[in-house]
């Protein structure tokens, strides 16, 4: 299983993160390479999946008050269903709490639902809306977090 560990934008691993995201998230949808991700941004944490020197998850927690955001959920192409999405995903909602967030929501593509709903997540949008780069159809889902949480 990868280890999981918070970084900061300055980590060097971070190079290898905008591949991830590039590989994962846009390319598959004929979006080009840009790596304006905006990672300096105060209120992002940035999580690493990490097997041996590879970086083979990522995700970001962005924290505004008792709420946050969680974006840019990749896992490498030959690591998905290992179960890395998950511990990113608890991991990041574990941190939320201790961060003292109440709340946390995500765009998720369609395809991606049935996966944040077994993680607690639920869908509060009325229609599927295009979003980011990709433009893909997403809806909006929020989990409701409490002490213990994982």
């Amino acid at each position: 299983m990868a280890l999981l560990e918070w970084v900061g934008p300055d980590d060097a691993r971070m190079r290898a993160v905008c591949d991830l995201r590039h590989e994962v998230l846009m390319a598959p949808f004929g979006v080009p390479r840009d790596d304006a991700w905006g990672d300096d941004d105060p209120a992002s944490h940035h999580l690493l999946a990490v097997e041996g020197e590879r970086v083979v998850g990522y995700t970001r927690l962005i924290v505004h008050g008792e709420e946050a955001q969680i974006r840019h959920v990749a896992v490498a192409f030959d690591r998905q269903r290992t179960g890395i999405g998950r511990a990113l995903i608890e991991e990041a909602c574990r941190e939320a709490v201790v961060r003292g967030v109440t709340r946390a929501h995500l765009n998720a593509r369609l395809p991606a639902v049935p996966f944040y709903e077994r993680l607690g997540f639920v869908v509060i949008s009325n229609e599927p809306f295009p979003s980011g780069r990709t433009a893909q159809p997403h809806v909006r889902m929020e989990r409701v977090l409490e002490r213990g949480d994982p």
